[in-house]
């Protein structure tokens, strides 16, 4: 019924045998280590997410500074701008002078810009002017109002 197999040992001398030998030290070393080797992992994870977090800061901190720089730059070009509006705006300066017997005047004109366009004088167009209706109540709404003096107690009993 069944085939009586020979086995070939030929192959095993091409190979080394393994040998085993047991050391009661490392095994117990092994047996005793797992709390050792979880509290190693523990730290390398807690220095790992240091390493992540001082790389986050740096990150901030350099994302904070180009933010700087750019608004730094932003406010240098506005300045320039702004140095440019005055140099304009003093570039068509004219001073006509008028000798009197007594004085002299001098007549200074800054330039045709209009500002208040802008708003720069804090003056309303001429198209929102003309929209208030009669020029007394555009003349009473530009005149400032002055608060009264205070009255005295008694003008009979002041020391004046």
């Amino acid at each position: 019924m069944g085939r009586n197999k020979k086995k070939k040992r030929d192959n095993d001398s091409r190979r080394p045998r393994l040998i085993l030998s047991f050391d009661e030290e490392k095994r117990r070393e092994y047996l005793t280590g797992f709390h050792k080797r979880k509290v190693e992992r523990k730290k390398a994870a807690i220095e790992e997410i240091k390493q992540r977090l001082k790389e986050e800061q740096k990150k901030l901190r350099e994302e904070r500074h180009q933010e700087y720089l750019k608004m730094l730059a932003e406010r240098e070009e506005a300045l320039e701008e702004a140095d440019e509006l005055d140099r304009l705006v003093t570039a068509k300066t004219e001073s006509v002078q008028y000798d009197h017997p007594n004085h002299t005047v001098t007549v200074t004109t800054i330039s045709d810009l209009d500002l208040s366009g802008a708003r720069l004088l804090g003056l309303l167009p001429p198209e929102q002017e003309a929209g208030y209706g009669s020029e007394e109540e555009a003349s009473s709404m530009e005149k400032p109002t002055k608060a009264l003096p205070r009255k005295s107690r008694d003008p009979l009993l002041s020391q004046r």
